[in-house]
């Protein structure tokens, strides 16, 4: 299922306007063998992150490179990211997946709820983050975001908790999540 809201692709820069939230368990509605698999690398050194995005028998569906950092007209909220994205050919990701860096892989679930699409991640590696499950939404103002009511199915919102980044739970490694 996916709506509009969120495309398979998007402009090359923009600001994403995300608010995410914790759960303890797929919520109701959600078919467990309908997902795509994220396997990311967080490029050591940099604010870059190498996407491959896998069907659930692993065909490559996309590979994208993308930068997410603070939106200049909003760097103290959380909720606001500066966002660019380039789409890769295979080469390509052959080349950047060399690098180092942290690494993650997490199924992708998606539910419409509230008009809204909420994505769903259940981490699968590094061992410290397996398990873990984060969902987010994102709207195109402050407006529609504000109106997005924590789900039924989600313990609490983490949006300001940065223990829940990809970043962070990519480099839990062994160690126990949060």
């Amino acid at each position: 299922m996916t709506n509009d809201d969120r495309p398979a692709t998007r402009k090359y820069a923009r600001i994403e306007r995300e608010r995410r939230f914790a759960l303890d368990a797929l919520p109701a509605g959600v078919d467990p063998a309908d997902y795509e698999r994220l396997c990311d690398l967080y490029v050591e050194g940099t604010e870059l992150r190498l996407r491959r995005v896998e069907a659930p028998d692993g065909a490559r569906l996309q590979v994208k490179l993308g930068q997410k950092t603070l939106d200049p007209q909003a760097p103290d909220d959380p909720r606001h990211r500066q966002m660019t994205t380039l789409y890769l050919r295979e080469g390509d990701e052959r080349a950047l997946a060399a690098l180092g860096g942290r690494r993650s892989v997490k199924r992708r679930y998606k539910l419409a709820e509230q008009g809204w699409t909420f994505c769903i991640d259940v981490y699968e590696a590094p061992a410290g983050a397996a398990g873990t499950m984060l969902c987010e939404v994102e709207c195109d103002s402050d407006a529609e975001l504000e109106r997005i009511a924590c789900p039924i199915w989600a313990t609490r919102e983490i949006t300001e908790d940065a223990r829940y980044s990809g970043f962070t739970l990519a480099g839990l490694g062994d160690e126990p999540g949060p």
